[in-house]
């Protein structure tokens, strides 16, 4: 290492101040556009009450109503007055199951509830019908029409099953009562037994043409009544018409005496209760 008596050298500020170049701002370029508040631009203006396709609205804006709040309860009605004949579609396939309800009301031994229960039935699905009609009368008749017709053959198609068609024989309820056509039923065995065909008995004083031949043909020896009932169907039984068997002991031409059963049928009219048919006593 050198020692300190040797020369070095050191650092010596210069004697004048060295010219260091600094940044300058960049000197305004003319090329670039910069705002001027003395230019004339076009600004916009309102449209005047003259110029073509202007619109004014001079009168106040109208408030928006509010919304009225309907309640829970009432949903449904509002929904079915926008869709009525919904409703009355559903009273259409709902129709089977007031026929099996009055039925099982009536079986219940609760027959005095079945007429007014009915009736009940029959007055919800006219209203409910005449709703629908009123909705489709303000739109289209020919709408209408096609909805009463579709409306009448659904109902008819899915009734008439329930209350036409026989299922078989049963006993009349009570609320039959006791006549059940028996005395008119008598009355044309009885006549038969004279030789003639009892017209009076029949509906319509017109006996049924083939029965006129048998009676004519085959001689009746003795009868005895052994039951008499209604028919039985899905609906409610309808006491108004009614069977009764008679067991008649008969002879025809020169043969043997014979033992058959005469089923007649008897409907309970305006007037009284008249025959409407006579089963046997041979085809």
């Amino acid at each position: 290492m050198p020692g300190p008596s040797e020369d070095v050298p050191r650092w010596q500020p210069p004697s004048e101040p060295e010219e260091v170049p600094r940044w300058q701002p960049p000197a305004p370029s003319r090329e670039v556009p910069r705002w001027d508040p003395t230019a004339d631009v076009p600004r916009w203006q309102p449209p005047s009450a003259a110029t073509p396709g202007a619109r004014f609205d001079e009168e106040p804006a109208a408030r928006r109503p509010p919304v009225k709040r309907v309640s829970p309860f009432a949903l449904p009605f509002v929904w079915w007055s926008a869709h009525p004949w919904f409703f009355v579609w559903a009273c259409v396939f709902l129709a089977p199951a007031g026929v099996v309800l009055l039925r099982a009301v009536d079986e219940s031994g609760l027959e005095r509830f079945v007429t007014p229960l009915q009736w009940t039935l029959l007055v919800i699905f006219a209203i409910v019908l005449l709703r629908g009609v009123l909705f489709s009368a303000r739109r289209s008749a020919l709408r209408l029409g096609l909805g009463l017709l579709a409306v009448i053959g659904a109902v008819t198609l899915l009734l008439w099953p329930l209350t036409r068609v026989t299922l078989g024989r049963v006993t009349c309820p009570a609320r039959a009562g006791t006549d059940l056509g028996v005395p008119v039923a008598a009355t044309a065995i009885e006549a038969w037994q004279r030789g003639e065909a009892g017209d009076a008995a029949w509906r319509g004083s017109d006996p049924d043409p083939t029965w006129r031949d048998k009676a004519r043909a085959i001689r009746l020896l003795d009868y005895q009544l052994v039951e008499s009932g209604c028919f039985e169907r899905v609906a409610p039984i309808d006491a108004r018409h009614t069977w009764h068997d008679f067991r008649v002991t008969i002879r025809e031409g020169e043969r043997a005496p014979l033992s058959k059963v005469v089923v007649v049928h008897t409907d309970a009219a305006g007037d009284g209760w008249k025959i409407t048919a006579i089963e046997g006593p041979l085809p």
